[in-house]
């Protein structure tokens, strides 16, 4: 089996995170089904059909950059069918932003960079790899909303492979489960519950605690459940990719 290896990257980003309502918090990496979106936007897959397409698939991301994170105010206006002939009517300028208008504080991913790793085999894949080598894009990639454009490059194709109860370090954002034994350091860990996977109609989501370090640099160590070794690369690189399985 074979991974495709790339690099997403831009000015800034933004992964909201589900459970936020009035404040827009982000996540510090792109969750997998924020991957998939990706993915399927390179190759030319609709909103409604990328889940379908890419569940074949098994994905991992690598923090790449220092998490450097801000806090902005942003004024939304409704697009709604009709909220914008309302705007227009109200003489009152009071009214017409307290119906039609919202600001919010919204946290924003500064200078973020990714390594992101698409595991499988078939069309999709193919399609996937053909488009990464050729340096071309069906939809404008982002870094999770339409405002934060992204730059992709692609780092190349590698044979992987799975590999039970390994002592090393892992490179990529883990599962809190598969780390069995950690190795006591002065690593900072963050942790996080994002969303691994979506049915088609993009609802019941399910979702599973993962661990990652606050420094790129700085891998998790310990004793692993389960791992996917990324052969032939610039170093062993030990990664998780999702959907897992526990």
């Amino acid at each position: 089996m074979e991974v495709l290896v790339f690099d997403i990257f831009g000015s800034f980003g933004h992964y909201r995170k589900f459970y936020t309502t009035s404040s827009a918090l982000t996540y510090p990496f792109p969750p997998p089904t924020a991957i998939r979106g990706l993915i399927g936007a390179i190759v030319g897959y609709g909103r409604n059909e990328y889940l379908e397409k890419t569940k074949g698939l098994r994905v991992g991301v690598q923090i790449l950059n220092p998490i450097k994170i801000i806090k902005t105010s942003i004024n939304y206006i409704s697009t709604k069918e009709g909220d914008y002939e309302l705007d227009k009517k109200l003489s009152n300028k009071k009214d017409s932003v307290k119906i039609t208008r919202t600001q919010v504080i919204k946290q924003i991913l500064v200078e973020p960079k990714f390594r992101i790793f698409a595991c499988g085999e078939g069309e999709v894949f193919d399609k996937l790899k053909e488009y990464l080598k050729e340096e071309k894009v069906f939809y404008t990639p982002v870094l999770g909303t339409s405002e934060h454009l992204a730059e992709v490059e692609y780092v190349g194709c590698y044979p992987i492979r799975q590999v039970e109860n390994y002592e090393g370090c892992c490179f990529s954002v883990c599962p809190v489960e598969f780390w069995e034994d950690p190795e006591i350091t002065s690593i900072k860990l963050g942790k996080e519950l994002i969303p691994y996977d979506l049915d088609q109609n993009r609802l019941n989501p399910r979702y599973v605690e993962v661990l990652y370090s606050k420094d790129p640099k700085v891998p998790i160590r310990g004793k692993f459940k389960k791992v996917w070794l990324v052969e032939n690369f610039e170093e062993e690189l030990a990664i998780t990719l999702f959907p897992y399985e526990p």
